[in-house]
């Protein structure tokens, strides 16, 4: 087993790297970083979403997802406004520019993917979709685990600590 996840870990580093969208110097297509671009990834599929929803999806801090969307503001591809049911909440939806944007950054990868499961036999790419779809909603499912986990745990250090003073 330790010998197959040490060979996943390294295709799915390889795949990335030769399928993604951004190059080296960790910058994507038009000068915007990869944290931006998974930013604008994640609102561009959830049309209008929290600084959570961001932080959640891209593995970032609620104050990390924060500077990113401010960054991406600045460069007029994001828009805040407060959320309809709650005006505490502040929402981010794609600008106009925005959703170009991430149209023209996909393009790119979807076609370089679409010429390589296109030389593949059609079984191999549904056992492909069905492989990488199970690794990922895998590891989602173990990372909300962990997340219930450390609120449990703040949860009852909070109450030792009560009980304790």
């Amino acid at each position: 087993m330790d010998e197959q996840a040490r060979q996943l870990a390294g295709l799915i580093e390889d795949a990335v790297y030769h399928l993604g969208a951004y190059n080296m110097s960790g910058n994507c297509c038009e000068n915007i970083s990869h944290g931006e671009f998974r930013a604008l990834r994640v609102i561009s599929r959830l049309d209008r979403c929290t600084m959570q929803d961001i932080a959640k999806s891209i593995a970032v801090t609620k104050s990390g997802a924060t500077r990113i969307v401010s960054r991406l503001e600045e460069k007029k591809l994001v828009r805040r406004m407060n959320d309809q049911n709650d005006a505490r909440v502040c929402c981010v939806q794609l600008s106009k520019e925005g959703k170009t944007l991430v149209s023209r950054l996909m393009e790119e990868p979807a076609k370089r993917m679409a010429g390589i499961l296109s030389a593949m036999a059609p079984e191999m790419r549904q056992i492909l979709l069905i492989g990488l779809r199970a690794l990922v909603e895998t590891a989602l499912n173990q990372s909300a685990f962990r997340d219930d986990q450390q609120k449990a745990t703040k949860v009852i250090r909070r109450t030792m600590n009560r009980k304790i003073s």
